[in-house]
């Protein structure tokens, strides 16, 4: 990682002094990879699991971080009417770690499978902001409608996106990773078990360790899932925006936790 300290404390520091150059504004540190800025707690655990893996220039991911916050902070300054946000609602798979640092209750979400939860987002103009409890209230709509019209615009967001499909001597895979921030979302898809059924021979088993990577398998040969659970370990524990190891079983009547 060029130019950037590998420890935690150290990167943590080296990303202080850079926001508070950009920002012109108090930044405080309050622990290893976590700031405070204008009262929020901004945690730096992604951006720091990113740089680790960067192949290009590593302070671009900072410039990048910082600019997505600014625009963030920005669009929350400025309400969205219903007919205008419905539009750009769209759900992402967190692991509960997400809330560190904020209150749960502020954020439209629920719980799913596997101990995570769904994490309802605007996406507008490139920029992702959560959807808070004061906007549906004011909006007058419930949570139902909210995960609704997220996982609609999930599927229209790419109509036409296919899988890539890999079969090896222990089995078949399919996977998302387009990196456009919904590749585990995809779980939610009320067409995947019809999409890759016929490829696996019925239910089948996904695995999301991090928000961007989506893997589905046959659940037929134990070598073949130990072998990719174990892969699936390592990306949880070390590429960014991780979700969890576990495995979600997918079959006709949904998405349901795997017990080996």
């Amino acid at each position: 990682m060029d130019h950037l300290p590998r420890e935690p404390e150290a990167f943590t520091e080296h990303v202080h002094r850079h926001f508070q150059r950009r920002l012109g504004e108090d930044v405080q540190i309050t622990g290893p990879l976590e700031l405070v800025i204008d009262e929020r707690v901004v945690n730096l655990d992604d951006l720091y699991r990113a740089t680790l893996h960067a192949s290009d220039d590593p302070i671009a991911l900072i410039e990048q971080f910082l600019d997505a916050m600014q625009n963030v902070r920005m669009l929350e300054r400025t309400p969205l009417p219903f007919d205008v946000a419905s539009a750009h609602i769209m759900p992402r798979i967190h692991n509960p770690n997400i809330f560190n640092g904020t209150r749960p209750d502020l954020l439209v979400h629920q719980s799913f499978v596997n101990d995570t939860l769904i994490l309802y987002v605007i996406e507008l103009n490139g920029v992702t902001t959560p959807i808070t409890t004061e906007q549906i209230v004011r909006w007058g709509v419930d949570l139902d409608t909210v995960d609704e019209l997220a996982r609609d615009n999930l599927a229209r967001y790419r109509p036409n996106l296919e899988m890539q499909l890999f079969q090896g001597e222990q089995g078949a895979a399919a996977m998302f990773n387009i990196g456009d921030g919904y590749d585990a979302a995809r779980l939610l898809l009320d067409k995947l078990y019809t999409q890759l059924s016929g490829e696996f021979e019925g239910n089948f088993l996904v695995a999301i360790p991090t928000r961007d990577v989506f893997i589905a398998f046959p659940r037929h040969s134990d070598e073949f899932v130990t072998r990719l659970a174990r892969r699936v370990e390592q990306d949880y524990r070390h590429l960014p925006y991780p979700i969890t190891a576990n495995l979600f079983l997918v079959t006709l009547d949904g998405v349901a936790e795997w017990a080996a």
